[in-house]
Protein backbone atom coordinates (compact mmCIF):
# COMPACT_ATOMS: atom_id res chain seq x y z
CA UNK A 1 0.00 0.00 0.00
CA UNK A 2 1.25 3.49 -0.82
CA UNK A 3 2.53 5.53 2.11
CA UNK A 4 0.12 8.29 1.02
CA UNK A 5 -2.82 5.88 0.78
CA UNK A 6 -5.46 8.13 2.35
CA UNK A 7 -4.54 11.22 0.36
CA UNK A 8 -4.54 9.24 -2.87
CA UNK A 9 -7.98 7.73 -2.21
CA UNK A 10 -9.76 11.07 -1.66
CA UNK A 11 -12.46 11.64 -4.24
CA UNK A 12 -12.33 8.09 -5.58
CA UNK A 13 -15.00 6.42 -3.45
CA UNK A 14 -18.03 7.87 -5.21
CA UNK A 15 -16.89 6.60 -8.61
CA UNK A 16 -16.03 3.20 -7.18
CA UNK A 17 -19.30 2.88 -5.29
CA UNK A 18 -21.60 4.03 -8.06
CA UNK A 19 -24.27 1.40 -8.51
CA UNK A 20 -22.86 -0.74 -5.70
CA UNK A 21 -24.86 -2.15 -2.82
CA UNK A 22 -24.07 -0.25 0.37
CA UNK A 23 -22.13 -2.03 3.10
CA UNK A 24 -23.53 -2.37 6.60
CA UNK A 25 -22.53 0.60 8.72
CA UNK A 26 -21.07 -1.81 11.29
CA UNK A 27 -18.40 -2.90 8.81
CA UNK A 28 -16.44 0.28 9.47
CA UNK A 29 -16.86 3.53 11.38
CA UNK A 30 -15.56 7.10 10.93
CA UNK A 31 -12.85 8.17 13.37
CA UNK A 32 -10.76 11.30 13.67
CA UNK A 33 -6.99 11.20 13.42
CA UNK A 34 -4.06 13.52 12.87
CA UNK A 35 -2.62 13.24 9.38
CA UNK A 36 1.06 14.19 9.23
CA UNK A 37 2.71 14.54 5.83
CA UNK A 38 6.05 15.87 4.70
CA UNK A 39 4.68 19.41 4.38
CA UNK A 40 1.70 19.66 6.72
CA UNK A 41 -0.46 18.19 9.43
CA UNK A 42 -4.22 18.32 9.81
CA UNK A 43 -7.11 16.67 11.63
CA UNK A 44 -9.10 14.46 9.28
CA UNK A 45 -11.88 11.88 9.51
CA UNK A 46 -11.17 8.41 8.12
CA UNK A 47 -13.07 5.13 7.96
CA UNK A 48 -11.71 2.42 10.27
CA UNK A 49 -12.74 -1.21 9.92
CA UNK A 50 -14.49 -2.93 12.84
CA UNK A 51 -13.26 -6.16 14.46
CA UNK A 52 -15.60 -7.88 16.92
CA UNK A 53 -15.54 -11.10 18.95
CA UNK A 54 -17.99 -13.91 18.12
CA UNK A 55 -18.45 -17.35 19.67
CA UNK A 56 -19.34 -20.37 17.50
CA UNK A 57 -21.38 -23.25 18.90
CA UNK A 58 -22.18 -26.49 17.07
CA UNK A 59 -24.97 -28.57 18.61
CA UNK A 60 -24.46 -26.46 21.76
CA UNK A 61 -20.74 -27.34 21.90
CA UNK A 62 -18.40 -24.36 21.86
CA UNK A 63 -16.10 -24.77 18.86
CA UNK A 64 -14.10 -21.57 18.47
CA UNK A 65 -13.94 -17.81 18.91
CA UNK A 66 -13.79 -15.51 15.90
CA UNK A 67 -12.36 -12.02 15.73
CA UNK A 68 -14.10 -10.90 12.57
CA UNK A 69 -16.02 -8.16 10.81
CA UNK A 70 -19.69 -8.18 11.94
CA UNK A 71 -21.04 -9.00 8.50
CA UNK A 72 -22.15 -12.26 6.76
CA UNK A 73 -21.82 -14.27 9.97
CA UNK A 74 -23.88 -17.26 8.80
CA UNK A 75 -21.60 -17.57 5.78
CA UNK A 76 -18.61 -17.31 8.11
CA UNK A 77 -19.86 -20.14 10.31
CA UNK A 78 -20.68 -22.54 7.48
CA UNK A 79 -17.47 -21.77 5.61
CA UNK A 80 -15.37 -22.23 8.74
CA UNK A 81 -16.89 -25.62 9.54
CA UNK A 82 -16.22 -26.85 5.99
CA UNK A 83 -12.81 -25.22 5.55
CA UNK A 84 -11.51 -26.53 8.88
CA UNK A 85 -12.66 -30.10 8.24
CA UNK A 86 -15.49 -30.32 10.76
CA UNK A 87 -18.01 -31.20 8.04
CA UNK A 88 -18.06 -31.99 4.33
CA UNK A 89 -19.41 -29.45 1.82
CA UNK A 90 -22.57 -31.55 1.39
CA UNK A 91 -23.26 -32.10 5.12
CA UNK A 92 -26.85 -31.38 6.13
CA UNK A 93 -27.04 -28.12 8.07
CA UNK A 94 -30.35 -27.82 9.91
CA UNK A 95 -30.00 -24.22 11.06
CA UNK A 96 -27.60 -21.35 11.66
CA UNK A 97 -28.80 -18.64 14.03
CA UNK A 98 -27.21 -15.45 15.31
CA UNK A 99 -27.92 -14.29 18.86
CA UNK A 100 -26.05 -11.33 20.28
CA UNK A 101 -22.36 -12.17 19.70
CA UNK A 102 -22.85 -15.90 19.27
CA UNK A 103 -23.49 -18.12 16.25
CA UNK A 104 -25.44 -21.33 16.87
CA UNK A 105 -25.34 -24.17 14.32
CA UNK A 106 -27.40 -27.34 14.30
CA UNK A 107 -25.73 -29.93 12.10
CA UNK A 108 -26.10 -33.65 11.43
CA UNK A 109 -22.84 -34.70 13.08
CA UNK A 110 -22.02 -36.86 16.07
CA UNK A 111 -21.27 -34.32 18.75
CA UNK A 112 -18.48 -36.47 20.32
CA UNK A 113 -16.63 -36.25 16.99
CA UNK A 114 -15.92 -32.59 17.72
CA UNK A 115 -13.52 -33.73 20.45
CA UNK A 116 -11.56 -35.91 18.01
CA UNK A 117 -10.43 -32.98 15.87
CA UNK A 118 -6.82 -31.82 16.13
CA UNK A 119 -6.32 -28.51 17.92
CA UNK A 120 -3.57 -26.43 16.30
CA UNK A 121 -1.99 -23.07 17.04
CA UNK A 122 -0.83 -21.43 13.81
CA UNK A 123 -0.11 -17.91 12.63
CA UNK A 124 -1.24 -16.40 15.92
CA UNK A 125 -4.76 -17.84 15.60
CA UNK A 126 -6.47 -21.00 16.77
CA UNK A 127 -7.39 -23.42 14.00
CA UNK A 128 -9.14 -26.78 14.02
CA UNK A 129 -9.02 -29.53 11.40
CA UNK A 130 -8.88 -33.29 10.98
CA UNK A 131 -5.27 -34.45 10.76
CA UNK A 132 -5.65 -35.89 7.23
CA UNK A 133 -4.86 -34.92 3.66
CA UNK A 134 -7.95 -34.68 1.46
CA UNK A 135 -7.23 -35.47 -2.20
CA UNK A 136 -8.79 -33.22 -4.85
CA UNK A 137 -10.11 -35.17 -7.86
CA UNK A 138 -11.50 -32.27 -9.89
CA UNK A 139 -10.46 -32.26 -13.55
CA UNK A 140 -11.54 -28.64 -14.12
CA UNK A 141 -8.86 -26.61 -15.92
CA UNK A 142 -8.21 -22.87 -15.94
CA UNK A 143 -6.52 -20.71 -18.54
CA UNK A 144 -3.86 -18.28 -17.43
CA UNK A 145 -6.08 -15.47 -18.76
CA UNK A 146 -8.96 -16.60 -16.54
CA UNK A 147 -6.74 -16.71 -13.44
CA UNK A 148 -5.17 -13.33 -14.15
CA UNK A 149 -8.54 -11.71 -14.86
CA UNK A 150 -10.10 -13.02 -11.65
CA UNK A 151 -7.18 -12.16 -9.37
CA UNK A 152 -7.00 -8.66 -10.83
CA UNK A 153 -10.49 -7.99 -9.45
CA UNK A 154 -9.62 -8.65 -5.81
CA UNK A 155 -8.92 -5.02 -4.96
CA UNK A 156 -11.46 -3.67 -7.44
CA UNK A 157 -14.23 -5.54 -5.63
CA UNK A 158 -12.86 -4.80 -2.18
CA UNK A 159 -15.24 -2.02 -1.17
CA UNK A 160 -14.29 -2.04 2.52
CA UNK A 161 -10.62 -2.10 1.54
CA UNK A 162 -11.13 1.00 -0.59
CA UNK A 163 -12.65 2.80 2.39
CA UNK A 164 -10.41 1.58 5.18
CA UNK A 165 -7.31 -0.11 3.76
CA UNK A 166 -7.85 -2.69 6.50
CA UNK A 167 -9.86 -5.47 4.84
CA UNK A 168 -8.96 -8.70 3.09
CA UNK A 169 -10.95 -9.91 0.07
CA UNK A 170 -11.60 -13.45 -1.15
CA UNK A 171 -13.43 -14.54 -4.29
CA UNK A 172 -14.79 -17.74 -5.82
CA UNK A 173 -14.50 -17.76 -9.62
CA UNK A 174 -15.24 -20.19 -12.44
CA UNK A 175 -12.90 -21.47 -15.14
CA UNK A 176 -13.81 -18.52 -17.36
CA UNK A 177 -12.43 -16.10 -14.78
CA UNK A 178 -15.92 -14.88 -13.85
CA UNK A 179 -16.24 -13.88 -10.20
CA UNK A 180 -19.22 -15.70 -8.70
CA UNK A 181 -18.94 -14.52 -5.09
CA UNK A 182 -16.74 -12.20 -3.07
CA UNK A 183 -16.48 -11.45 0.64
CA UNK A 184 -14.46 -9.11 2.80
CA UNK A 185 -13.33 -9.32 6.39
CA UNK A 186 -10.79 -7.77 8.71
CA UNK A 187 -9.09 -11.20 8.72
CA UNK A 188 -7.81 -13.05 5.69
CA UNK A 189 -8.90 -16.46 7.03
CA UNK A 190 -12.40 -15.21 7.80
CA UNK A 191 -12.75 -13.74 4.31
CA UNK A 192 -12.01 -17.20 2.89
CA UNK A 193 -14.48 -18.88 5.24
CA UNK A 194 -17.17 -16.35 4.31
CA UNK A 195 -16.84 -16.70 0.56
CA UNK A 196 -16.83 -20.51 0.75
CA UNK A 197 -19.91 -20.40 2.98
CA UNK A 198 -21.64 -18.01 0.59
CA UNK A 199 -20.94 -20.27 -2.39
CA UNK A 200 -22.25 -23.35 -0.57
CA UNK A 201 -25.39 -21.51 0.55
CA UNK A 202 -26.04 -20.78 -3.12
CA UNK A 203 -25.62 -24.46 -4.11
CA UNK A 204 -22.52 -23.84 -6.22
CA UNK A 205 -20.33 -26.84 -7.01
CA UNK A 206 -17.05 -25.39 -5.74
CA UNK A 207 -15.11 -28.44 -6.95
CA UNK A 208 -15.37 -26.81 -10.39
CA UNK A 209 -14.28 -23.37 -9.16
CA UNK A 210 -11.16 -21.61 -7.93
CA UNK A 211 -10.40 -19.43 -4.92
CA UNK A 212 -8.43 -16.18 -4.91
CA UNK A 213 -7.54 -14.25 -1.80
CA UNK A 214 -5.45 -11.26 -0.85
CA UNK A 215 -2.22 -11.76 1.03
CA UNK A 216 0.24 -14.61 1.34
CA UNK A 217 -0.89 -18.19 0.63
CA UNK A 218 0.01 -19.68 4.00
CA UNK A 219 -0.67 -23.35 4.75
CA UNK A 220 -3.81 -22.35 6.69
CA UNK A 221 -5.28 -20.89 3.50
CA UNK A 222 -4.36 -23.91 1.38
CA UNK A 223 -5.79 -26.35 3.94
CA UNK A 224 -9.07 -24.41 3.93
CA UNK A 225 -9.34 -24.72 0.15
CA UNK A 226 -8.39 -28.40 0.35
CA UNK A 227 -11.08 -29.22 2.93
CA UNK A 228 -13.66 -27.36 0.84
CA UNK A 229 -12.67 -29.39 -2.24
CA UNK A 230 -11.51 -26.38 -4.27
CA UNK A 231 -8.99 -27.46 -6.92
CA UNK A 232 -7.11 -24.17 -7.40
CA UNK A 233 -6.04 -21.38 -5.04
CA UNK A 234 -4.44 -18.16 -6.24
CA UNK A 235 -3.11 -14.82 -5.02
CA UNK A 236 -1.08 -11.78 -6.01
CA UNK A 237 1.03 -12.53 -2.96
CA UNK A 238 3.71 -15.09 -2.18
CA UNK A 239 3.43 -18.60 -0.76
CA UNK A 240 5.46 -20.75 1.64
CA UNK A 241 7.14 -24.15 1.39
CA UNK A 242 4.55 -25.93 3.56
CA UNK A 243 1.73 -24.65 1.36
CA UNK A 244 3.38 -26.01 -1.77
CA UNK A 245 3.98 -29.38 -0.10
CA UNK A 246 0.35 -29.56 1.07
CA UNK A 247 -1.04 -28.59 -2.34
CA UNK A 248 1.15 -31.20 -4.03
CA UNK A 249 0.03 -33.97 -1.66
CA UNK A 250 -3.62 -32.98 -2.02
CA UNK A 251 -3.52 -32.75 -5.82
CA UNK A 252 -4.33 -29.05 -5.74
CA UNK A 253 -3.11 -26.27 -8.00
CA UNK A 254 -1.34 -23.41 -6.24
CA UNK A 255 -0.75 -20.17 -8.14
CA UNK A 256 1.01 -17.18 -6.57
CA UNK A 257 2.52 -13.86 -7.65
CA UNK A 258 -0.31 -13.29 -10.15
CA UNK A 259 0.73 -9.85 -11.32
CA UNK A 260 0.20 -8.22 -14.69
CA UNK A 261 0.42 -10.98 -17.29
CA UNK A 262 2.66 -13.21 -15.20
CA UNK A 263 2.11 -15.87 -12.56
CA UNK A 264 3.95 -18.67 -10.76
CA UNK A 265 2.47 -22.19 -10.65
CA UNK A 266 3.96 -24.04 -7.67
CA UNK A 267 1.82 -27.20 -7.76
CA UNK A 268 -0.78 -28.84 -10.00
CA UNK A 269 0.38 -27.31 -13.27
CA UNK A 270 -1.74 -29.80 -15.22
CA UNK A 271 -4.82 -27.67 -14.43
CA UNK A 272 -3.34 -24.50 -15.91
CA UNK A 273 -3.79 -24.01 -19.65
CA UNK A 274 -1.27 -21.77 -21.39
CA UNK A 275 -1.58 -20.32 -24.85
Amino acid sequence: MSEHWYSERKGKDETFRKGEESISSTFYVPLECLEITENSKQNITVDVIVEEKFELFVNNVHVTTFFASPHELKELALGFLVCEGFIEPDTQVDSIKIKDKSIFCEIEINTPELEELTHLERCGTTSYRKDVIKHIDSDTKFTTDAIIHAVSQLKELGRAWHSTGGAHTSIIYNNQGEVLFFCEDVGRACSVDKVVGKALMNDVNISECALATTGRLASTMVSKAMNAGIPLISSKGATVRESVELADKAGMTLVAFVRGKNLYVYAGEERVITK
